[in-house]
């Protein structure tokens, strides 16, 4: 299989990932099914607080969501990612105590395109940039530091 990487596009984005410190303990005490309605609420409340923004949901596995913006609503992106916290945060913890939204947002260069399963190609992002945010260490709200500065 060989594939052209003028498939893809290299676009500076500004990227966010949310997850759910406690889902899993949630889920083990709470079941697939119950803990499955609280997703569904989760990712309609997610894509909601990032339209106004020009955000978009690129994909969700289990508690984590990716969601990318354009860079020239980066400031607006921060503001909905914060103002999206205490609703999410909200939801989980009425489902079990335990549970909190963490959100980690930065910025870069990354390869955008439709990725995925032979004719289940679907928009997706990647890049080093995205990376960095994945491994980066969590805590309720992280900006990453290029993000940060170019907001200043």
């Amino acid at each position: 299989m060989n594939i052209a990487a003028t498939e893809f596009a290299l676009e500076p984005l500004v990227f966010a990932v949310t997850s759910v410190d406690g889902a899993t303990a949630a889920c083990q005490s709470h079941g697939d099914c119950e803990t499955a309605a609280v997703l569904a609420s989760y990712y309609a409340l997610v894509a909601k607080a990032v339209a106004a923004s020009e955000g978009r949901v690129v994909k969700v596995i289990g508690d984590g969501v990716l969601v990318v913006f354009p860079l020239s609503r980066a400031k607006d992106a921060v503001t909905a990612l914060h103002a999206l916290q205490a609703p999410a945060t909200a939801l989980w913890s009425g489902f079990d105590a335990r549970c909190r939204v963490c959100i980690k947002v930065g910025s870069g260069p990354v390869a955008t395109g439709m990725m995925g399963a032979p004719g289940a190609e679907r928009f997706d992002v990647y890049g080093a940039a995205l990376n960095e945010l994945f491994k980066a260490p969590g805590s309720e709200f992280v900006v990453m530091a290029a993000l940060a500065a170019a907001l200043r």
